[in-house]
């Protein structure tokens, strides 16, 4: 009795953690990536991200889980210039999905502004 005891315990700690992470690819501006989940297969795995201005009207987006990937950049994000674009690379392990996209922040009021003295003033009709 007791070898069975030992042996489920053994099993239990045998299991280990694995990841879950947000995956995808898109290269439309305004498409967005982590509409679709994967379990990581590794459980030195981490979360990654990347987002990357192509043009004004391409953002290339990908996200997924990787050991290699975030090897040197665990949990921090780095962001560099490559042939005259931005790039953000990501990696986190620290909770389910944390890889999720940030939210853009969008400043309504300068628009709304533009937008009213352009109709009360542009009197080029």
């Amino acid at each position: 009795m007791r070898i069975i005891h030992l042996v489920s315990t053994a099993a239990l700690f045998a299991t280990g953690y694995t990841l879950t992470c947000y995956n995808g690819f898109s290269v439309i501006r305004g498409q967005s990536v982590g509409t679709s989940q994967e379990e990581c297969p590794n459980e030195s795995d981490s979360c990654y991200r990347v987002v990357a201005d192509v043009n004004l009207f391409s953002t290339v987006k990908k996200a997924g889980c990787s050991t290699y990937r975030c090897y040197l950049n665990r949990n921090s994000c780095v962001e560099q210039s490559f042939l005259g674009s931005g790039v953000q690379f990501c990696c986190c392990d620290g909770r389910d999905l944390c890889n999720a996209a940030t939210r853009p922040h969008i400043h309504l009021a300068p628009s709304i502004a533009l937008l009213i003295s352009y109709l009360l003033f542009d009197r080029n009709v």
